[in-house]
């Protein structure tokens, strides 16, 4: 019979391989991401996660060496405007939210906004409406150009009214000194 200060030769519970390993929201909170989005596409790439009873846990080393490699308020190289596009435009055709899509890629919600409205717009649309603002601009300046132009013709006219107005009364006033 065991002594209750002897020490059992195997504990209660065996350690698991994984003890101390990290949930993806923790390598989320641990990389500066307010989100597991990121942490996601990363997995199978620069993160190999492991499938246990508690979820996908991460090794601990292999999110410090990532975390060297991306240090917390060093963000990434910001994306061109296209590329932004590409991306939040894939996320809408996934079925991703806006709440989803400013915490995945880190951009202003205003942004987004903008992008959706473009993304409900087909491209045949886009056209229709890009080239009707283009003749609508057209007819507007050559309207100011005809009114300019009008403008213009009264002034010459106005002119030439007070010169024949003043050759007259300089004829006038020869007559009548004669």
């Amino acid at each position: 019979m065991p002594t209750p200060d002897s020490n059992p030769k195997q504990p209660d519970q065996a350690a698991s391989p994984q003890a101390g390993w990290l949930t993806r929201a923790q390598v989320a909170a641990e990389l500066g991401y307010r989100s597991i989005f990121p942490i996601r596409k990363m997995e199978g790439q620069a993160l190999h996660p492991v499938r246990t009873a508690r979820g996908w846990l991460f090794e601990p080393e292999e999110v410090a060496t990532l975390k060297l490699k991306r240090p917390i308020g060093n963000p990434a190289a910001p994306m061109s405007e296209g590329r932004l596009a590409a991306r939040v435009f894939h996320l809408f055709d996934t079925g991703r939210e806006l709440r989803e899509i400013v915490e995945e890629l880190e951009v202003a919600p205003a942004i987004v906004r903008d992008l959706w409205h473009e993304w409900l717009v087909d491209l045949e649309e886009g056209e229709q409406n890009r080239r009707k603002s283009a003749q609508d601009e057209r007819r507007r300046r050559a309207e100011e150009a005809q009114l300019h132009e009008l403008e213009r013709r009264n002034e010459q006219e106005q002119q030439n009214f007070e010169k024949i107005m003043a050759a007259m009364n300089a004829t006038t006033g020869q007559s009548i000194k004669r």
